[in-house]
């Protein structure tokens, strides 16, 4: 997506926003103010950051800001980063996103997910974030290209009952690739977290391997609070469903909810700050590795070069301004 700096106004708007849906919540706690502060340092502010002194503000207020449209839609993302911040999410916090949405004109899943985690409709809010995720997104796209019967031989596959030890040997070979490779990365990737090849048992379908390859190009490790970060990069190169990357992976690592199959959940695992630097990261990338990329036509090519040609930058690029 495209990521929008804010204006001051914009911000001032923005912040009061965050600051109305953090007091719906908790009030302004330490994990209400890193979330605040992480926006003012990083999205250009210059003037000095005073948290209490920030007015909350009306749907009607906002409505009438006239931010803009992508603006808009960024900053919905930042009110579920901060319904979801201090570990739950309250009934009071997920009603005003809601409101604050409908009243900048952004239609999201997220809003409605919000509400049934708020609920403890846990099982509702679960089915539907899965669905909107991206794995399903490509079994689709794969049914429809070669017909429906990938999908019961990728679920037997990740259950165990089937294999295909010509497409694992395909991907076991990458590890005589040159180290620094983009293959060779994924099979050290692979062996590092101890995780099954394509065609072995209990591997997932090949056509969501992906998100493996967005791990190694962003640099993002597997641990919980690099999974948020992978998440939120993935975020900022995307186009489909934004919003509900964010609540995937902070429903799995930051409110302790199992939303990801087979993946232990852990609370509290949010840095407010490197996500935001992982949207933006992954925002000011030119390709969208979830549409259309063939990760097998640059195989071979270095890591550092396929960086460099995606304009994938470093965490440093993004670095705070001094806050006060």
């Amino acid at each position: 997506m495209e990521f929008l700096l804010p204006t001051p106004h914009e911000w001032s708007y923005g912040s009061r926003a965050l600051v109305t849906i953090a007091l719906a919540g908790d009030g302004l706690s330490d994990s209400a103010r890193a979330v605040l502060r992480a926006g003012h340092s990083l999205l250009g502010q210059t003037s000095d950051l005073n948290i209490d002194a920030i007015a909350p503000v009306s749907a009607a207020e906002l409505a009438a800001a006239e931010l803009r449209p992508g603006l808009c839609f960024q900053l919905v993302g930042a009110m579920v980063v901060m319904a979801m911040a201090d570990g739950e999410v309250k009934p009071a916090a997920a009603a005003t996103v809601t409101e604050f949405a409908q009243a900048l004109g952004v239609e999201s899943s997220a809003t409605a997910n919000l509400t049934r985690i708020a609920e403890g409709h846990y099982l509702r809010a679960r089915l539907d974030i899965l669905r909107r995720q991206w794995a399903p997104k490509k079994l689709r796209e794969l049914a429809a290209e070669n017909g429906i019967s990938v999908i019961p031989k990728a679920v037997l596959t990740i259950l165990g009952g089937s294999i295909d030890p010509a497409l694992s040997a395909r991907y076991i070979e990458l590890g005589k690739l040159p180290p620094g490779t983009l293959g060779r990365g994924y099979f050290d990737y692979m062996i590092r977290n101890d995780l099954p090849f394509p065609g072995e048992a209990g591997s997932p379908p090949e056509v969501i391997l992906f998100h493996d390859m967005t791990h190694i190009l962003s640099g993002y490790d597997t641990t919980p609070d690099e999974e948020i970060l992978a998440a939120s990069f993935s975020a900022g190169y995307s186009t489909y469903e934004v919003h509900n990357w964010l609540v995937f992976v902070l429903s799995q690592f930051q409110l302790g909810l199992q939303t990801a199959p087979g993946v232990p959940p852990s609370t509290m695992m949010m840095d407010p700050q490197r996500l935001l630097i992982a949207v933006r990261r992954g925002a000011a990338m030119n390709i969208n590795l979830n549409e259309g990329w063939d990760y097998w036509e640059v195989i071979e090519e270095p890591i550092e070069a396929l960086r460099e040609r995606y304009n994938i930058l470093p965490e440093s690029a993004f670095e705070p301004h001094a806050a006060g």
